[in-house]
């Protein structure tokens, strides 16, 4: 494991470098563009700067903006990188080293690239306004495609941000799907048929012959897949000295089913909303694994009727 995160952390290095050229490039190029037009005079220049103003304008604005998104997903990846390093350096004094893997799982998420995949769209953008700036300078005032480019450059915007926040629902809800865009269609595809209350269940509980209930699988599960979702309700964080003088039989909710971290315990907002997650036994060697935020999703594919089982010394503690 330490062999394969020095690897991961080798590459976060590589794209931190490539996310300061790109915001320093993003930058640049803007600065040049206006230090040229405002600065020396000449009549091509002020050609331009007369012909498309707006577009200059708006287009090093789009670039600014490019550069902040690079620099945001530069610090992303710093951060992932500096968790990372931490967990390393501290070796087999860490208590849970899946939590090493669930860094390197999230860094490596469409998610965390969301700032990345804005940045470009704003960069693309940016150059389409510098590009139309000059063909109104080229162009013939009075034909068709010198209207034709004065108004996309002045609607340009509007399709650009659209796109953004598309991107970054769909890399945000389909962030460890190999293909996110086919994901979104198939579920654009699926709301046009009746949804039923079995649509994305894959378990139920059942008696278990490892401690006395147990969640198991009613159907195959892709290795990946977030198994009890839509998993939405907020963890409440309750302190352990606030549970110690308790009824034994409520204490013993708290020590069944919460997750103890440190001293406090993650927990439902109400013991009355537990879903088929809170049931899952502990093994050494298990089938499902809890990410930062305690959703699981399955470590390898599994059958039809297997025990769904968690290692609670990775996310406890």
């Amino acid at each position: 494991m330490a062999t394969d995160a020095n690897k991961y952390l080798e590459y976060l290095d590589k794209e931190m470098t490539i996310m300061g050229i790109l915001s320093a490039v993003a930058i640049a190029a803007p600065a040049g563009i206006l230090n040229s037009l405002i600065g020396e005079k000449s009549a091509f220049k002020e050609q331009l700067w007369r012909a498309g103003p707006f577009f200059v304008l708006g287009a090093s604005i789009l670039c600014t903006f490019s550069a902040a998104f690079f620099y945001k997903e530069r610090s992303l990846l710093a951060w992932y990188y500096g968790q990372m390093s931490l967990i390393e350096s501290l070796g087999e004094n860490h208590s849970a080293p899946q939590e090493l893997k669930e860094y390197m799982r999230g860094a490596d998420s469409w998610n965390s690239w969301i700032p990345y995949s804005l940045g470009f769209t704003a960069l693309f953008a940016g150059f389409i306004e510098y590009a139309l700036a000059l063909f109104l300078v080229l162009g013939d005032p009075k034909g068709h495609w010198f209207a034709v480019a004065q108004w996309i450059g002045r609607v340009l915007i509007v399709p650009a941000i659209a796109i953004a926040l598309l991107q970054a629902f769909v890399l945000s809800r389909y962030r460890f799907d190999d293909e996110p865009w086919k994901a979104l269609w198939a579920d654009l595809v699926h709301i046009f048929r009746s949804k039923l209350p079995h649509d994305g269940v894959y378990t139920r509980l059942k008696p278990s012959k490892v401690a006395g209930v147990g969640v198991f699988a009613i159907r195959h599960i892709p290795k990946g897949t977030y198994i009890f979702e839509p998993d939405n309700d907020n963890l409440k964080l309750i302190r352990q000295k606030k549970i110690t003088n308790l009824d034994p039989a409520l204490r013993e909710l708290y020590t069944d089913f919460c997750v103890l971290r440190g001293d406090k315990y993650y927990c439902p907002d109400s013991f009355n909303k537990l879903t088929p997650s809170w049931y899952l036994n502990t093994a050494q060697d298990p089938n499902v694994a809890a990410d930062l935020e305690l959703k699981f999703y399955a470590l390898r594919d599994i059958v039809a009727g297997e025990e769904l089982t968690a290692d609670y010394s990775a996310y406890c503690g």
